[in-house]
């Protein structure tokens, strides 16, 4: 009797052997369909009808809702150019004021704990109750800005309306980027930082040339998610200007609301969320392209 062994490549499989890993991946599936894959293909459907009043298709116009309903309306460019600005601004600031949160907390110190529980604290704070407690603070005659400053700015309208959402927005994202950013910094060899003290080097030097590639995947991570984030901004804008936001902070997402769940355009809603996702889609492939020559690994 023969006792070759039997090669692994030879063994021939059951089928159940073989469909059981798809087995495992079909609830996961199900859910990616039901809530991800399907309402999007229904968004860009809707995108090329008129709609009625609840919604459902009537009359099939192709790209017409693009071209004539949002490219060539000055309103749909006015609030891409506000939003690709406060975009900007929230994103680069949450990662800013996250990266400063996370030195200042670095070296442990009587009370850096405690400090570091109200730097994370924007994480479990939901954007609406954030919106509705600064929309207490920002009050222009009773608000608790304006009376530690003496003023009665009304900060929610005209020119202050826009750096007042936007500062609301960074605070509440600068939670995450603590979080994220503060792990980035504990996993940064001492050793590096022992050799450049030996050489001479200074703390913003340390900094520059140590710290900041070190967590550079981290930094990568988190503008591509402030990003992500800072488009979908929605709660802040609706509440904080009651549903009045001028033409800085009209941006896309509330623009979607409001086409949708006020003027019942909801083929429009739909064009819009179609092309927010496309400008979603080439900034992070834009960013992923400069991955290779800004991340160190």
């Amino acid at each position: 009797m023969s006792n070759k062994a039997i090669s692994p490549g030879k063994i021939r499989k059951s089928p159940y052997e073989i469909i059981e890993p798809y087995i495992f991946l079909i609830p996961a599936l199900l859910i990616f369909i039901v809530f991800y894959y399907y309402p999007f293909g229904r968004t860009v459907y809707l995108s090329t009808w008129v709609t009625d009043a609840l919604g459902q298709p009537k009359k099939f116009v192709g790209f017409d809702n693009y071209a004539i309903r949002l490219f060539g309306k000055d309103a749909f460019w006015a609030s891409i150019g506000s939003t690709m600005k406060f975009v900007v601004v929230v994103a680069l600031g949450g990662l800013i004021i996250g990266m400063i949160t996370s030195l200042l907390t670095y070296n442990r110190y009587p009370g850096s704990g405690f400090c570091a529980a109200v730097y994370a604290m924007p994480v479990a704070i939901a954007s609406a109750a954030a919106s509705m407690a600064f929309r207490m603070i920002f009050h222009p005659t009773g608000g608790l800005l304006n009376n530690l400053l003496g003023t009665q700015i009304n900060w929610l309208g005209g020119e202050y309306q826009f750096g007042s959402v936007a500062a609301v927005t960074i605070w509440l994202q600068s939670g995450i980027n603590f979080i994220f950013i503060s792990a980035g910094l504990k996993s940064v060899p001492h050793d590096l930082y022992e050799s450049c003290a030996i050489d001479g080097a200074n703390y913003w030097q340390r900094l520059w040339h140590i710290t900041l590639p070190a967590i550079s995947p981290t930094l990568f991570f988190q503008i591509i998610i402030n990003i992500i984030n800072a488009f979908q901004s929605f709660s802040q804008v609706k509440l904080l200007t009651n549903e009045s936001p001028n033409a800085s902070t009209n941006l896309i997402v509330y623009a979607i609301w409001h086409d949708a769940f006020r003027a019942q355009r909801f083929e429009t809603a739909a064009a819009r969320s179609v092309v927010l996702f496309v400008i979603i889609l080439v900034i992070t492939l834009i960013q992923f392209s400069f991955e290779k020559r800004s991340v160190n690994y």
